[in-house]
């Protein structure tokens, strides 16, 4: 009896030292597992990460790279992909957007101007010129020569300057609209009621590109011409920088058969978003145009819908 009792004695350490054994493990791995969680990168004294914010002027873009006005008003940058650019500009090797390390970086905002993501480390002391644009296109192949399309709300924004210093560098991007919006609102001049009739505009462009470094959009291709909303609704266009022509078409008018027709000419300025009143003569002369400016709106983006 007394072997047994001994043998159970025994039993029961080599249980308890066991299950401590395994207690003191799992401990350990939980402790590795949170200390790997929570693990960040660390910046010597002569590194600094690059830390962004931006919000987006309610005015149209400076007339020339180097204006520094500041904006009347701005709102928080919505939430959107962008991309960013670093260059050196003082305090070390200079460089542009052929050759600074960092191109197109991807950074998002959220709705309230925070920006996250990227990866940026800067070098303390030294002075950064800092670009940033969106949407970001992925598949940007030129340095800073970036592929835009109609619908899209092309912001740019460039901070030059940025001293980085220890412990994180700050730096807010003014962000600035590169396009134009437009909205069309169809009357009758007579007053009488127009539901159902079929307004067409032609004179926007599908494709464009966006210099990084200066903010200004240039189209490319032939303009197109789509079905617009007759009552008012906006579209983010892209602008020529010159005079553009506009064609516009309406049908189905109420009691009236043909078409009737109108052209207008306008240089659209960057920032700007314009409303016009489209009315339709109904004794059938000509289409005329009233337009205003008004004060820019988020709109989704959307693709061109071309009438073939």
């Amino acid at each position: 009896m007394s072997g047994k009792r001994r043998s159970m004695a025994n039993n029961s350490v080599t249980y308890r030292f066991g299950t401590m054994k395994y207690l003191f493990i799992m401990l350990a791995g939980i402790a590795g597992i949170v200390s790997g969680c929570s693990e960040k990168k660390t910046f010597t004294d002569t590194e600094s990460a690059l830390i962004l914010s931006g919000r987006v002027a309610l005015e149209g873009m400076p007339e020339t790279p180097d204006a520094k006005a500041e904006p009347v008003r701005s709102e928080p940058l919505p939430a959107t992909d962008l991309g960013v650019y670093v260059l050196t500009v003082l305090g070390d090797t200079p460089t542009d957007f052929e050759t600074t390390s960092w191109k197109n970086e991807a950074f998002v905002s959220d709705a309230g101007g925070n920006i996250g993501g990227g990866s940026v480390t800067l070098r303390t002391g030294t002075a950064y010129d800092i670009y940033a644009y969106a949407p970001r296109s992925e598949g940007a192949g030129d340095a800073h020569r970036i592929p835009v399309r109609h619908g899209e709300d092309i912001l740019w924004a460039c901070t030059p300057g940025v001293v980085a210093t220890a412990g994180g560098t700050k730096a807010r991007l003014e962000f600035r609209h590169c396009g134009a919006q437009i909205g069309f609102r169809l009357k009758a001049s007579d007053g009488s009621d127009l539901s159902g009739a079929k307004l067409e505009v032609g004179g926007f462009y599908r494709d464009g590109t966006l210099d990084a470094e200066t903010g200004k959009l240039s189209v490319a291709g032939a303009s197109f011409r789509t079905t617009a909303a007759p009552d008012g609704t906006k579209t983010n266009i892209l602008i020529s920088g010159g005079s553009m022509d506009f064609a516009v078409t309406v049908t189905d008018v109420p009691g009236r058969s043909g078409t009737f027709t109108g052209s207008f000419s306008r240089t659209l300025q960057a920032g700007k978003s314009y409303l016009y009143d489209v009315t339709v003569n109904m004794d059938g002369a000509p289409i005329t145009f009233t337009g205003q400016v008004e004060d820019w709106v988020d709109v989704e983006a959307s693709g061109p819908l071309p009438v073939e």
